[in-house]
């Protein structure tokens, strides 16, 4: 939670400083973002590296062979990573296309220094033939390619490729929308500002979850799922599978809450609260995972702001928040319409309980888990408000 702090603390004081310097009108909306971004992550970066460093000293002397060869594995991906990225632009699939332009300017500067940067992390590693060397042997045809070895690196790469330009190019966006917004008093207003100003920072500890991951920082992939299940119910939460998900979820009408009930009706700010309150937890939930964020990942154990009160706050918190928005109940004219938006939500619902039990079924093959989920199954949230309605039960079991 403290590199979370840091970057939070971080990205108040710009938002801050810019709103204070009127930065939005000198130089515009687009660089005024981009300026966020970077002095958000670049500071907590600068100090993560240093901290690394002091343990992890120069070890070994890689030869020039393995060199080459994770220069050649890191750039293909960088390269695919491009060409995917520009495939799913060109169909129009949002945000892929605020992504793609700058990645393009930088890919140069990147692939240049590409070697400098494998060097400087090789010379502190016990054993500088890692998995990327030897797939870029593969790739040199100095060695022969067998799917098994390479399974692992080549699939912690796919969630790479796959996730990268849907959260940095929603960061993209949703920090443009948050620079130019403008803040009042009015609650609704409020409320929209806090959503920008949440979802930007969820982003931005996303970004940094699939952007960073190294051996350098101490936070890179130990093991990533390989089911088809796993796989299916995550990815069609994200683009390009996210039009599936949408299509089922889709509701019979655009009514939402604040179409229900009014500022005047006593239900609406206890209404509000909930919602502001689930958000914030999810958030919340998303910053717990500092520099260690990623999707079908094991990285290390999270135990830290909501989880340690239960196994999934950010899947429970974004139910809850979109069963309250939508009030799937209000805006219909027959049951038809009732029961169709009441199995879109159930859907949404559905495929985020799966989620929580395909990442379980990962996640319990490490012992930290497993102990985590006997802490959370006894000493959690639920367990203790069982504890509580149904004291008697709870001691006799």
């Amino acid at each position: 939670m403290k590199a979370a702090a840091a970057l939070l603390a971080n990205f108040c004081l710009l938002l801050l400083l810019m709103s204070w310097c009127n930065l939005v009108d000198t130089i515009g909306h687009l660089l005024s973002s981009r300026l966020l971004i970077l002095g958000t992550i670049l500071p907590s970066l600068l100090v993560m590296v240093r901290k690394q460093l002091t343990v992890k000293p120069v070890i070994s002397t890689p030869s020039q062979q393995i060199i080459k060869a994770k220069t050649v594995c890191v750039g293909c991906f960088l390269i695919l990573l491009l060409l995917y990225s520009h495939l799913m632009a060109q169909l129009g699939i949002a945000p892929f296309s605020s992504f793609v332009f700058e990645y393009l300017l930088l890919l140069p500067l990147l692939l240049l220094l590409l070697p400098k940067y494998l060097l400087f992390v090789s010379k502190r590693q016990a054993e500088p033939e890692d998995e990327y060397a030897r797939l870029g042997l593969c790739l040199l045809r100095l060695k022969h390619f067998f799917l098994a070895e390479h399974k692992a690196l080549l699939l912690k790469s796919l969630v790479k490729l796959l996730f990268i330009p849907i959260m940095v190019g929603g960061l993209f966006d949703i920090a443009e929308h948050l620079v130019l917004f403008n803040w009042s008093l009015h609650p609704m207003a409020l409320v929209k500002g806090l959503f920008f100003f949440g979802l930007a920072f969820d982003l931005i500890i996303a970004s940094i979850g699939y952007v960073f991951a190294s051996k350098l920082l101490d936070n890179d992939v130990k093991s990533t799922d390989a089911t088809l299940s796993g796989w299916l119910v995550c990815m069609i939460c994200y683009p390009p599978l996210l039009i599936v998900y949408q299509w089922f979820a889709k509701q019979t009408d655009d009514f939402l809450w604040h179409d229900w009930l009014h500022m005047d009706h006593p239900l609406y700010w206890f209404w509000a609260f909930i919602i502001t309150l689930s958000w914030l937890t999810y958030w919340l939930s998303t910053a717990s995972f500092g520099w260690y964020f990623s999707n079908l990942t094991w990285r290390k154990l999270i135990d830290l702001g909501p989880y340690k009160y239960t196994k999934h706050p950010a899947y429970v918190a974004k139910n809850i928040y979109w069963w309250l928005h939508t009030v799937p109940f209000y805006g219909v004219n027959n049951h038809y319409e009732l029961l169709r938006n009441l199995a879109g939500l159930t859907f949404v619902s559905s495929i985020y309980y799966l989620r929580a039990k395909t990442e379980e079924r990962h996640l319990m093959q490490f012992p930290e888990y497993q102990a985590y989920a006997k802490h959370i199954a006894t000493q959690g949230l639920l367990a203790r408000i069982r504890k509580l309605l149904l004291p008697h039960k709870v001691s006799q079991s």
